[in-house]
Protein backbone atom coordinates (compact mmCIF):
# COMPACT_ATOMS: atom_id res chain seq x y z
CA UNK A 1 0.00 0.00 0.00
CA UNK A 2 1.32 3.57 -0.76
CA UNK A 3 2.66 5.50 2.25
CA UNK A 4 1.94 9.52 1.98
CA UNK A 5 3.79 11.13 4.17
CA UNK A 6 1.90 14.94 4.81
CA UNK A 7 5.06 16.77 5.42
CA UNK A 8 7.75 18.33 4.26
CA UNK A 9 9.94 17.55 7.72
CA UNK A 10 13.01 16.33 6.79
CA UNK A 11 13.32 15.05 10.23
CA UNK A 12 10.05 12.72 9.71
CA UNK A 13 11.09 12.01 6.60
CA UNK A 14 14.47 11.28 7.53
CA UNK A 15 12.50 8.79 9.85
CA UNK A 16 11.04 6.96 7.25
CA UNK A 17 13.81 6.50 4.84
CA UNK A 18 16.02 4.74 7.52
CA UNK A 19 13.01 2.38 8.46
CA UNK A 20 13.70 1.30 4.54
CA UNK A 21 9.64 2.87 3.23
CA UNK A 22 8.92 4.02 -0.23
CA UNK A 23 7.06 6.77 0.75
CA UNK A 24 5.51 9.93 -1.21
CA UNK A 25 6.07 13.77 0.48
CA UNK A 26 2.84 15.84 -0.22
CA UNK A 27 2.37 18.50 1.71
CA UNK A 28 -0.36 20.21 3.48
CA UNK A 29 0.46 23.54 2.73
CA UNK A 30 -1.79 24.69 5.05
CA UNK A 31 -1.56 28.14 7.09
CA UNK A 32 -0.28 27.15 10.67
CA UNK A 33 -0.24 30.91 11.76
CA UNK A 34 -4.16 30.50 11.73
CA UNK A 35 -4.71 28.10 13.96
CA UNK A 36 -3.67 29.06 17.81
CA UNK A 37 -4.84 27.34 20.96
CA UNK A 38 -3.48 27.80 24.42
CA UNK A 39 -3.01 23.88 25.23
CA UNK A 40 0.13 22.33 23.33
CA UNK A 41 -1.97 18.88 23.25
CA UNK A 42 -4.94 20.85 21.85
CA UNK A 43 -2.91 22.63 19.35
CA UNK A 44 -0.77 20.17 18.02
CA UNK A 45 -3.82 17.65 17.43
CA UNK A 46 -5.38 20.39 15.80
CA UNK A 47 -2.61 21.19 13.30
CA UNK A 48 -2.63 17.59 12.62
CA UNK A 49 -6.58 17.40 11.67
CA UNK A 50 -6.22 20.24 9.60
CA UNK A 51 -3.60 18.90 7.63
CA UNK A 52 -5.03 15.31 7.16
CA UNK A 53 -8.46 17.11 5.93
CA UNK A 54 -6.39 19.60 3.65
CA UNK A 55 -4.56 16.16 2.16
CA UNK A 56 -7.71 13.41 2.06
CA UNK A 57 -9.28 15.00 -0.87
CA UNK A 58 -6.06 15.18 -3.15
CA UNK A 59 -5.75 11.26 -2.31
CA UNK A 60 -7.65 9.29 -4.91
CA UNK A 61 -6.24 5.52 -4.27
CA UNK A 62 -5.87 3.81 -1.27
CA UNK A 63 -3.01 4.94 1.09
CA UNK A 64 -1.55 5.46 3.99
CA UNK A 65 -1.50 8.78 5.02
CA UNK A 66 0.83 10.13 7.85
CA UNK A 67 0.58 13.63 9.79
CA UNK A 68 1.54 14.96 12.40
CA UNK A 69 3.09 18.47 14.33
CA UNK A 70 4.96 19.55 17.28
CA UNK A 71 4.65 22.15 19.44
CA UNK A 72 7.94 23.58 21.27
CA UNK A 73 6.63 24.30 25.28
CA UNK A 74 7.69 26.50 28.30
CA UNK A 75 6.74 26.61 31.25
CA UNK A 76 3.25 24.85 29.94
CA UNK A 77 2.98 27.45 27.14
CA UNK A 78 3.01 26.68 23.65
CA UNK A 79 5.20 28.97 21.31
Amino acid sequence: MKIILGSQSKGRRGVLEKMGYEFEVMPSNIDEEEIRLENPQELTLALSYVKTNALLSKIKEPAILITSDQVVCWNGTAS
